[in-house]
């Protein structure tokens, strides 16, 4: 029997007082002048909902509700006149039972988590005293979509200084009052197929010309040799056409219209990357406006080290977010080697870079031929070299992979397969034996990793850095790019040294903060909302054997679930039970899945049994089974499926699974045209499979974010259910990609 928990009062340290109290009588457009625009991301609003209830948000949050809502890229005077408290949707997701000061602090927090959970409002005397501190940021960049309202006068507050163009159809001469749009009219009005316009339609406006991102050497002659070390300037700008002296260029076909409202630019950074030349310039900024060239041209000294074949990858970020690459290959010394024999250009054009949001870290690791190069930009910026072979890094994955299998089939009393059970919440004691071993695995793998034993200093200060971000940050969006390091980054631990008496879960990276693995593909000109009009399709791709094969009903209930959802949201299912329809449906051009959703089993084979191109997909026992070499003979990636798919790979029950099988996989979807990959980094027991994934939709199709929801996902079973199985689902897709608008 457990003792009596001793008492301990709310540290008033742990009560933050930086609040404004707004009753659900207010209006939207009161909530956006009472916060300073300054103050927009960290002034928290409470809203009393009756009773001990207490709604707790930031203003950031509020603006981006509405703007989902209302899928309009401005304001309108009625949005503005809503009351808080007609914002039922808004104020279900961020209200809450307030707690008394008196509370006891460690009954507390059994049962609210500062990570995960939405702020609790601190009561004294029945009156509102303060919020207890969370971490959880009060997404604010969205706050000047509020001041975009037509005939509205900017927050009081302050705000961008940009004036946002009317709304379509509205009057554009900034007249008086009886100029403006009347009240009553919020949105422009649509014609029907074949109709005529009328006096407030759209009138849509040409695209402008094709822009092309060029790349060129400044002052040096293309058919003139590149002598090892001499120094040559790169330079990188937008234009409206290739120069005549461009080495590369890459077309970006573009819209005005993606530029969101007051924005007459994006800055984006461009940065090298290169074992073969040494670079002497720093990350650099370029200017890119809605229309036209770019402002300037990024330009960088460069010299090569040695003769022969040589590239330089040009990396091009906006806010930490990858959204380009572009690496060019040279023959050193050789006339004419300073043109360009090879380019590859691969990441989004200019039209899906406009929607790109930011990133707190960005970690690009690109492989040079004997060791990797990685680049960390975010708090701390920083280049060096991973000193560690491809065959060396599948070892440590290997390894890690061997200690996740372990605890998947870890065995409790009298033999039972614990983490295989159908109740997925884990008794302590299972829980308290198998999270080091956890820890230890991927303390393991994130030190062979950075600090493998060839680290010099610069290597070193890298790993340490990615530590102390980690460890300091209450949450983070961690942007990574790489094709080789396909890694369960989330299960990497991040402490100093390694302790299994004292193992704290908050320091998987996967615990604490929102990881992205980005895919870097040419074409990727799709944009982050997958959209729910008039209906959202899913693909449901099952193998229907394992209910009979495993004695379950796994299959079974995922099939009632998604039946279920048909009937009260607009969600069409085109289910496959028959492993010929799955397969052809990566044939079909016109495939209609906007999300692809597998159970099955899943199998990898190492290089000895063929590598990648034998890695396989089991859709029956003993038939239906597909390798890659099927996929890629029989549904070429030259044909890509229409809708910019999100593939859900759900492996269960497999005998081997490796993080290397999405080396192969991964990319050969998202070459078909998908936008990206959740998938697990070793097999998963079914029933846990089954419950995660449907616990996935429950707060996906809620029009949240895929990354909030894997975060959210992982910390759920890792702090009340004490599973660490969360950690080893991984996130190969924009994590910003939502279902909107969302779906009841």
């Amino acid at each position: 029997m457990e003792s009596e928990q001793t008492f301990m009062p709310i540290p008033p340290d742990q009560i933050n007082s930086d609040f404004i109290l707004l009753e659900p009588t207010a209006t939207v457009r009161e909530a956006r002048d009472a916060v300073p625009w300054e103050r927009r991301r960290i002034l928290w609003i409470v809203t009393p909902l009756g009773g001990h209830n207490y709604a707790v948000f930031k203003i950031g949050e509020l603006s981006a509700f509405l703007q989902e809502m209302t899928q309009r890229d401005y304001a309108t005077r009625s949005d503005l006149n809503l009351t808080l408290g007609s914002l039922e949707k808004f104020v279900e997701v961020y209200g809450r039972e307030a707690v008394d000061v008196g509370a006891n602090w460690n009954k507390v927090r059994e049962t609210w988590n500062a990570l995960s959970d939405p702020p609790l409002v601190v009561l004294k005397d029945g009156k509102v005293l303060g919020i207890l501190k969370s971490t959880r940021r009060g997404g604010a960049d969205a706050s000047d979509w509020l001041n975009t309202a037509n005939g509205e006068p900017k927050s009081a507050n302050g705000g961008p200084k940009e004036e946002a163009p009317p709304p379509l159809g509205a009057p554009k001469n900034g007249g008086g009052d009886s100029e403006m749009v009347p009240p009553d009219v919020d949105e422009p009005k649509m014609t029907e197929p074949g109709g005529t316009l009328g006096p407030t339609d759209a009138i849509v406006a040409p695209p402008p010309p094709a822009r092309r991102l060029n790349a060129r050497f400044i002052g040096h002659d293309v058919n003139a040799p590149l002598v090892v070390g001499e120094t040559y300037k790169l330079g990188f700008s937008v234009q409206v056409e290739k120069l005549a002296d461009a080495l590369a260029d890459a077309a970006l076909k573009e819209s005005p219209d993606w530029f969101p409202a007051g924005t007459e630019q994006v800055v984006l950074t461009v940065q090298l990357l290169s074992d073969d030349f040494e670079v002497f310039t720093d990350p650099q900024k370029l200017f890119v406006p809605r229309t036209g060239k770019s402002r300037n041209e990024a330009s960088f000294d460069i010299a090569p080290r040695h003769n022969g074949a040589s590239e330089v990858t040009a990396v091009i970020l906006k806010d930490n977010n990858a959204v380009q690459s572009m690496t060019l290959e040279f023959d050193v010394g050789a006339a004419g080697g300073a043109a360009a024999a090879k380019t590859t250009t691969l990441g989004r054009n200019l039209e899906a870079m406009a929607e790109v949001r930011a990133r707190d870290v960005n970690l690009w690791i690109d492989y040079t031929g004997n060791e990797f190069q990685a680049r960390l930009t975010g708090p701390a910026a920083w280049s060096a070299k991973l000193p560690i072979t491809k065959e060396e890094v599948a070892l440590a994955v290997e390894q890690a992979r061997a200690a996740l299998e372990h605890i998947v089939d870890y065995e409790g009393n009298n033999g039972a397969l614990v983490y295989q059970f159908v109740e997925t919440a884990i008794p302590p004691e299972v829980y308290q034996e198998t999270l080091p071993r956890v820890a230890e695995a991927g303390w393991l793998l994130f030190n062979t990793i950075f600090f493998p034993p060839a680290a010099d200093d610069a290597t070193k200060k890298l790993g340490g850095l990615i530590q102390k971000m980690a460890r300091e940050e209450a949450r983070l969006n961690i942007q990574i790019v790489s094709k080789e390091m396909l890694l369960p980054w989330g299960m990497m631990y991040m402490a100093d040294e390694f302790d299994p008496n004292n193992v704290d879960p908050n320091l998987f990276l996967g615990a604490r903060h929102v990881i992205e693995h980005l895919p870097m593909e040419a074409d990727m000109n799709f944009r982050q909302t997958i959209s729910s009009k008039p209906a959202l399709t899913v693909g449901l791709n099952l193998n229907p054997d394992i209910d009979r094969q495993f004695k379950l009903k796994v299959i079974e209930q995922q099939e009632n679930y998604f039946a279920g959802l048909t009937q009260n949201s607009a969600i069409q299912i085109v289910e496959r039970k028959n492993g010929d329809d799955i397969f052809n449906a990566w044939t079909d051009t016109k495939t209609p899945d906007q999300i692809a959703y597998f159970y099955c089993h899943a199998n990898s084979m190492t290089l000895a049994q063929g590598g990648a191109p034998e890695n396989r997909l089991e859709f029956g026992e003993g038939r239906w089974i597909f390798t890659l070499k099927d996929f890629m003979l029989r549904a070429p990636n030259k044909t890509r499926v229409p809708n910019a798919p999100l593939v859900f790979l759900n492996a269960c029950q497999s005998a081997q699974l490796s993080p290397l099988f999405y080396n192969g996989f991964m990319p050969y979807f998202v070459s078909k045209g998908a936008r990206g990959m959740i998938g697990t980094e070793c097999s998963v027991p079914a029933n846990f499979a089954a419950e995660f994934a449907q616990r996935f939709f429950q707060e996906f199709f809620k029009g949240k974010t895929v990354g909030t929801v894997m975060l959210e996902l992982r910390q759920e079973y890792l702090f009340q259910k004490r599973n660490i199985l969360g950690l080893l689902y991984a996130l190969y897709c924009d994590a910003d990609t939502q279902i909107a608008p969302p779906l009841n």
